[in-house]
């Protein structure tokens, strides 16, 4: 993708502020926030607090190397080589990658110590943000229906859980960027798009729709439409990656997945072998948007302690502020491994930095919080 950070479909991460989407479909960063939570949660192992305003990033990490060795050796590779995985990949599949390639089980628990490149509420790093899941954000209860708003994205529009309706066991069928049309807890009846998580990447947001036809009719987006948004994707930079479960093809960078979860293939997403209704909607309300007011992200330090960002990657743990210029200067990690992130545990780098001295749940979240500087 070409280089830039934003709401745009460059690489750069890490960033406080992002180009939104003003005239979908738009393109989402593939690294770096490209959204937000809209209600706190907490992890129940730990009892770390996720609040209001916690990033989201995309699908994909900037890759695990030689930098990442010492924390890929506690996750169990019996040496941080084994564990390498190249950029561009999305994190459920990079973690399965780790663990194919170190023969270990990832995610894992051990003695109520949880291990996996996120916790188990779908996030991590010391500058906490999430890829994933986001369960700890809503409920699932017998009885509940449409799954509870948990986000925003960069073009204003909601995200929701992963559920349709919980009670059927359903789950939505959705367009290329994680969307459909129907009505939510906060829509008041009303048809509009809206996003849901997915246990597959993109995971939130594959891009920004819908798309519009003219006259207030509004399209959903094809897997052809979201890739067009990309330079990545159609690019021929597509390789061959291995899990326990067996080799495929993949295009690096490229967030828009089809059918069967792959983003080198092209089958039709189930959503438009329906009716020209379930994929088409009439009317302003289809498109209805919000304003986006990201409130100033949490863990976006001062540059005095663990929370400071990162001038030379998208998640570094230390510097003279959100953009800081030196990760390992004086007030980054040295300044950090004597004090905890804002979720109560030290992340992965921290953690290694001081000796792996931290225990029990905490050490389930250090573990989580592995890759800060890369993701």
């Amino acid at each position: 993708g070409a280089p830039g950070g934003g709401m745009g479909p460059g690489r750069s991460g890490g960033q406080d502020t992002m180009a939104l989407c003003e005239s979908p479909p738009c393109a989402a960063a593939l690294l770096g926030r490209i959204g937000a939570t809209t209600v706190a949660g907490s992890d129940p192992r730990s009892g770390a607090v996720m609040p209001v305003g916690e990033d989201i990033y995309g699908p994909f990490e900037a890759g695990f190397g030689q930098d990442q060795a010492s924390i890929l050796e506690q996750l169990g590779c019996s040496s941080g080589e084994l564990g390498h995985v190249a950029g561009g990949i999305d994190t459920l599949t990079a973690q399965q990658m780790v663990a194919h390639q170190c023969q270990v089980d990832l995610p894992r628990l051990e003695n109520d110590t949880y291990f996996g490149l996120l916790d188990e509420c779908g996030g991590h790093t010391g500058s906490y943000h999430f890829h994933e899941s986001m369960s700890c954000l809503y409920t699932a209860e017998s009885g509940s229906w449409h799954s509870a708003q948990v986000g925003q994205g960069g073009d204003g529009r909601y995200l929701y859980g992963k559920w349709e309706n919980f009670s059927a066991s359903l789950r939505p069928k959705l367009d290329a960027c994680g969307g459909h049309f129907g009505a939510t807890p906060d829509s008041n009846g009303t048809t509009v798009y809206h996003y849901h998580v997915q246990d597959r990447a993109p995971f939130t947001f594959g891009c920004f729709g819908p798309i519009s036809l003219g006259d207030d009719v509004y399209k959903l987006v094809t897997v052809a439409e979201c890739r067009a948004l990309y330079d990545d994707c159609g690019d021929g930079d597509n390789g061959t990656v291995a899990t326990a479960e067996g080799t495929k093809m993949y295009g690096f960078w490229c967030p828009c997945y089809d059918r069967d979860g792959s983003n080198a293939a092209a089958i039709q997403l189930a959503i438009f072998d329906g009716p020209e209704s379930a994929y088409i909607c009439a009317g302003a309300e289809c498109a209805s948007t919000q304003a986006v007011e990201f409130p100033t992200s949490p863990t976006s330090g001062d540059g005095a302690g663990p929370q400071g960002g990162d001038g030379a990657g998208p998640q570094g743990p230390g510097g003279p502020g959100p953009q800081g210029a030196d990760p390992a200067g004086a007030e980054g990690e040295g300044a950090a491994i004597a004090s905890t992130t804002n979720h109560d545990v030290i992340s992965g780098a921290r953690w290694a930095a001081a000796g792996g001295s931290v225990t029990g749940a905490t050490l389930a979240l250090a573990m989580g919080f592995a890759f800060d500087e890369r993701c």
